[in-house]
C-alpha cells in the first residue's frame, strides 16, 4: 500500500484550491492598487486643503514653547471649569 498516493485525485483538487485562492489574492491587491491611486486623485477645494494642511506643522513649537515656559515658571494655571465643560458637551 502506497501511503504517498491514497487519493491522486485529491492533489488536483488541492491545485484548484490553490488556484482559486491565487486568483483571489491577486484580484483583492488589484482592488487594493486601484483604491490607493484613487486616494491621491484628490480634486477642487479638497486638494487645496491637503495642500494646506501640510503647510500647517505636525507640532506647533511656539505654542509648546509657551506652555513649557508657564509649567516651569509655575504661572501656567488649570481651568477646571473648562475642562468639566468640555467633558460634559
Amino acid at each position: 500500500m502506497d501511503i504517498n498516493n491514497i487519493n491522486p485525485m485529491g492533489n488536483n483538487n488541492f491545485n484548484k484550491i490553490n488556484e482559486a485562492n491565487t486568483k483571489k489574492t491577486n484580484e483583492k491587491q488589484l482592488l487594493r492598487d486601484y483604491n490607493q491611486e484613487n486616494v491621491y486623485n484628490i480634486t477642487g477645494n479638497s486638494k487645496r486643503y491637503v495642500e494646506l494642511s501640510k503647510e500647517i506643522p505636525e507640532i506647533r513649537e511656539d505654542i509648546v514653547a509657551k506652555l513649557k515656559e508657564a509649567i516651569e515658571n509655575g504661572s501656567y494655571q488649570i481651568d477646571v471649569e473648562k475642562i468639566v465643560n468640555k467633558m460634559l458637551e
